[in-house]
């Protein structure tokens, strides 16, 4: 759902027509309140679980589990949290050139690229199968990269070229909001790796 989500935020990012971009803003809050009611409703049932008599294996995955649950829930309203720059962005009328769309684009993307990632490791561990989350670290290695190397080239831009500073502010939140997302999905990992990798 909050990769969906993320798709949505995405395609936010790209609409310059403020009625489609509504639409679009309504889902994204629509996807947030469908994540909380399926964190609540998962977490209940855990309770339900770690009331039983169970073995220390089971109860180390049940922590992890309610680790996980909170992580995704914070990714969830990570969509939301970007629709709500955008719409101040667009009260104030301030435009993202070529350049930052772009920009965000890469980032969306490799975004994304990090849920395949998450999805791949929560299937691996649910299947008895994960080996190690190499694949996380890397797909983290990534977007901090990417933010680092855009709010390098942002800040430059203010100094040199004269950038709207208002507009700048608005992007490097945004760049924020997707390297957090990264942080959701690799405590996601590595809460698999000790809780699923069998030692």
């Amino acid at each position: 759902i909050s990769k969906n989500g993320t798709a949505y935020a995405k395609e936010a990012i790209n609409e310059a027509d403020t009625d489609v971009f509504e639409t679009l803003r309504e889902k994204l809050v629509k996807y947030e309140e469908i994540s909380d009611r399926i964190e609540y409703e998962i977490a209940t049932f855990l309770n339900g679980v770690s009331a039983e008599e169970i073995s220390e294996s089971t109860s180390r995955k049940v922590k992890a589990m309610y680790k996980i649950v909170a992580e995704l829930e914070s990714l969830g309203d990570s969509g939301e949290t970007i629709s709500r720059i955008l719409s101040r962005k667009n009260i104030h009328k301030k435009k993202f050139d070529s350049e930052a769309i772009k920009d965000l684009n890469i980032m969306a993307d490799a975004v994304l690229e990090a849920y395949d990632v998450m999805i791949a490791n929560l299937t691996a561990a649910h299947k008895g199968e994960l080996e190690n989350i190499t694949n996380a670290y890397n797909a983290e290695d990534r977007l901090n990269t990417l933010r680092n190397n855009f709010r390098d080239a942002v800040i430059e831009d203010i100094d040199n070229a004269g950038k709207n500073y208002q507009t700048s502010v608005y992007y490097m939140d945004i760049m924020n909001t997707y390297e957090r997302m990264g942080d959701f999905m690799i405590n996601i990992s590595q809460d698999l790796e000790r809780a699923f990798i069998r030692k």
